[in-house]
């Protein structure tokens, strides 16, 4: 199963269980790939909208965790039956999304109200905390597909890092960090981008999985 990172998605005999695997992993690679296909198969094997809703919303958020652990080099802190095989740098990167997504969404978030209400806290403080922020939720909203393409390429740098951490984080490592080093950003700025492009993604991903699944 570790080998195969998707065996659960596509081979478990437990429909539930498998159609947990599936979503999970849409969300994580191609959020705007899900469709209301994957919806009906999800009621059809017992999910409710609910259901449907957490494990949208707990998938970007573990994703988020994975890429800030990847930025850090953080090794597991708590044990596991099966050790997850080593980063492999070669990997190639997540794909970009073909285009934005529009619509309304077949779920609204709003009906977690504490989940809708944490995330609104969450984006808020970032934006607070750095308005250049809004910059990085650009970025991360064009290669998920929760907005339009932005113009310029005035912050190559930071806009690399914002890309790897979201298309690639397991690739992220001294190279990653020298040129905005070279340019005065020290391990705290170096972090707070990371951090910030690996939240935005939470966000996008799940307003683009969310209108994916309307169609």
């Amino acid at each position: 199963m570790i080998a195969d990172a998707h065996a659960v998605a596509s081979r478990w005999p437990d429909a539930r269980r498998r159609t947990l695997a599936e979503l999970a992993s849409l969300v994580t690679e191609a959020p705007w790939a899900l469709s209301p296909g994957h919806h009906a198969r999800a009621r059809d094997a017992g999910l409710s909208d609910d259901e449907v809703l957490h494990v949208i919303a707990l998938s970007a958020f573990f994703g988020h965790l994975n890429r800030v652990a990847d930025a850090v080099d953080v090794a597991l802190d708590y044990e596991v039956r099966h050790l997850p095989p080593p980063a492999e740098p070669a990997t190639p990167p997540l794909h970009r999304a073909p285009a934005a997504r529009r619509g309304t969404p077949a779920l609204a978030i709003e009906a977690r109200p504490a989940t809708a209400a944490a995330l609104t806290a969450w984006r808020d403080y970032l934006v607070a905390r750095t308005p250049a922020n809004l910059q990085i939720a650009a970025w991360v909203a064009e290669l998920l597909g929760d907005g339009d393409p932005v113009p310029g390429d005035d912050q190559r740098a930071l806009r690399g890092l914002v890309e790897q951490v979201t298309l690639a984080p397991w690739r992220l490592g001294d190279d990653s960090f020298a040129p905005l080093r070279a340019i005065g950003y020290d391990d705290a700025a170096l972090f707070d981008a990371c951090a910030a492009a690996s939240s935005f993604g939470v966000f996008s991903r799940i307003r683009v999985a969310l209108t994916a699944l309307a169609g």
